[in-house]
């Protein structure tokens, strides 16, 4: 019989292989724009659902203000390219912005947990969805109620001049190298010390000081880590859509995002390209079906209401998220499997 340890290993290997081949397999036969903008944007929302495995399913920290963290980027990044700052410097700025709001708001999990600190989480959102990110008062960042524009700008020698199929496409393999450059750090970091240190924090805080685990400096860590992925994601939204405002990054997108995450496992980051491809191509396929039956307005309530019926069926039938369940079972069935044994040697 194989192994435990073995088996575990086989089926994430098999789980990281069909993970990469949904994502390339996606644009085979595909030349329509929308479809490209839809493919393109499914990867930036997998970094947001990325950044929730990294903070609530490796740390045990809850937040609801991912969004938040992606239109901080992403304004950010348009606003200084707008001023006549090149898009990799406006980038790593807008990054390093949602690093740093990301700690901030980390402090008061320093305090809290559980239930109050989502709320503060969703205080966070609430004031920059409705105040920081629409208010005119700070058109300067947010490019009043019409957002930022973004021209003249070019990114590894792709242009937003010229958004068209070719370039959407070349946009996401772009994304889908970065996120798998990120996501193959993250797994490198659950098998470090300080990954050991963030499950530590996960199962039990008193016990993890206990043993010694310096409670301040990695829940700020965990927070800043998470708000950064999440604002790599936001940084690249002007060079998919040519323009950002405020519309994607609201309170009601960062509890998307966490219940996408919930969906397809919060403990998998296979799972987290896959909950982006969920949240943006399933909202695709709901428009074209409105198109159809000839009605109007009825995509997102139709999303909703999908939505929550198959998180109430995940939570009943598979509890660790779709992803995490179906590789537990392949784990198992694995480990069933015959294989050959070399005959016992004679001890002489």
């Amino acid at each position: 019989m194989i192994v435990g340890r073995r088996g575990r290993i086989v089926a994430g290997l098999l789980s990281l292989l069909v993970a990469a081949l949904v994502p390339l397999l996606l644009p085979v036969g595909m030349q329509n724009l929308a479809i490209g903008g839809a493919l393109a944007v499914s990867v930036l929302y997998a970094f947001g659902v990325l950044s929730v495995v990294v903070l609530t399913g490796y740390v045990g920290q809850v937040s609801f203000c991912q969004a938040t963290f992606m239109g901080i980027s992403a304004l950010a990044t348009a606003a200084l390219v707008n001023h006549g700052l090149n898009y990799f410097a406006s980038a790593a700025v807008g990054v390093a912005l949602s690093f740093a709001l990301g700690i901030i708001v980390g402090i008061p999990a320093l305090r809290l947990r559980g239930i109050l600190l989502a709320v503060v989480t969703v205080g966070v959102a609430l004031s920059f969805d409705y105040f920081f990110f629409q208010d005119a008062s700070f058109g300067w960042f947010n490019g009043g109620l019409s957002g930022w524009k973004v021209e003249e700008a070019t990114f590894f020698g792709l242009s937003l001049n010229n958004l068209d199929f070719d370039h959407l496409i070349k946009v996401y393999w772009l994304l889908l190298a970065l996120f798998a450059v990120i996501a193959v750090a993250i797994v490198n970091l659950h098998d470090s010390g300080s990954g050991r240190r963030f499950r530590a924090i996960r199962d039990s805080e008193v016990a993890a000081a206990t043993m010694g685990v310096d409670l301040t400096r990695y829940k700020l860590l965990a927070f800043g880590i998470s708000a950064a992925i999440a604002g790599v994601g936001g940084a690249f939204f002007p060079l998919v859509e040519g323009a950002v405002t405020h519309d994607p990054f609201s309170f009601f997108h960062s509890l998307t995002l966490a219940a996408v995450a919930v969906l397809v496992g919060i403990r998998f980051i296979p799972a987290a390209i896959l909950g982006g491809v969920f949240l943006q191509l399933f909202p695709y396929a709901i428009a074209k079906l409105e198109q159809g039956l000839n009605h109007q307005d009825i995509g997102l309530t139709w999303f909703n209401a999908v939505l929550g019926a198959l998180l109430v069926f995940q939570l009943i039938v598979y509890p660790d998220g779709v992803w995490g369940s179906q590789a537990k079972q392949m784990s198992h069935a694995l480990t069933r499997l015959p294989v050959a044994r070399r005959p016992a040697r004679a001890v002489r």
